[in-house]
């Protein structure tokens, strides 16, 4: 095709080019814009100027071949790419008012108000991480709360005044310093190893105090061997290597080897 039949379709292409602009820029200044509408005219707007690029195409290689028109190709490529240009800034346009219209939409999904609950209080002390945690990861694993709102539950479940609220406040109350916050406080107070070693102690110190009460091994073991079973549920099993456990006394680490229940103080093991 010659050049003056291409550039003659390329007229015809950019007055409808210029006509989708239109009909864009017309729809993007009502206040109550019909999205599905919106839609379908940047598609129609995306089809036109498609069109319209592969006809420059063909110009601008013609021009090339042709002799002592550098300049023409020049000047013509300039006037081409006001039309890219224009193209890019109106999907731009188009994209932006697209995400405006989404973002309020998930952002009322998360900014219901949640039932109030009473959270349990976390004292600082590591013998309680367990207690506080089982109830604060519910907060923690909700997709649907922002990290923002989750660092101010976890504002209001530690004890004023306490160890755990000074690590929590030496963070700002930001989204970004949410996961810091928790991973601190999972390494200061909820590490495996101090948790079972707690348990053990408070399990020494009760058969130390009730040796003479005639209270049961088993009742007398129950109520810090079920914090021991609650550290296997979410730590493994640390005492599998019974050669450690030769340094408990003989009640205690048949409990260990029992995997923190009591029940099976009356069972044969071997050592």
């Amino acid at each position: 095709m010659k050049v003056n039949a291409l550039k003659a379709a390329r007229k015809g292409l950019r007055i409808a080019f210029s006509l989708s602009l239109k009909k864009i820029e017309t729809e993007l200044i009502k206040e109550n814009i019909d999205m599905n509408q919106l839609s379908i005219l940047k598609t129609q707007f995306i089809d036109t100027f498609q069109r319209l690029d592969t006809c420059q195409s063909q110009i601008s290689e013609q021009l090339l071949d042709t002799e002592d028109a550098v300049q023409e190709y020049l000047d013509d490529m300039e006037d081409a790419e006001n039309y890219r240009d224009r193209y890019i800034e109106m999907c731009t346009r188009v994209d932006l008012k697209i995400r405006e219209t989404v973002v309020p939409t998930e952002t009322e999904k998360r900014s219901f108000k949640l039932p109030k609950i009473e959270l349990k209080k976390f004292s600082g002390e590591a013998k309680d991480f367990l207690a506080f945690w089982s109830q604060f990861q519910k907060i923690h694993n909700n997709k649907g709360i922002a990290e923002e709102d989750k660092m101010q539950y976890l504002l209001q479940s530690v004890e004023p005044k306490s160890k755990s609220e000074r690590l929590v406040l030496s963070f700002p109350a930001t989204a970004e310093n949410y996961p810091k916050a928790i991973d601190q406080l999972k390494e200061r107070f909820g590490r495996e190893d101090l948790l079972v070693q707690i348990y053990v102690r408070e399990l020494l110190n009760l058969v130390m105090k009730n040796a003479v009460s005639g209270r049961t091994k088993t009742d007398l073991c129950r109520p810090c061997t079920m914090n021991l079973k609650g550290n296997y549920g979410r730590c493994g099993e640390p005492w599998t290597n019974t050669r450690k456990i030769w340094r408990f006394p003989y009640t205690i680490g048949r409990v260990l080897l029992t995997r923190g229940n009591p029940d099976g103080l009356g069972k044969k093991t071997e050592y």
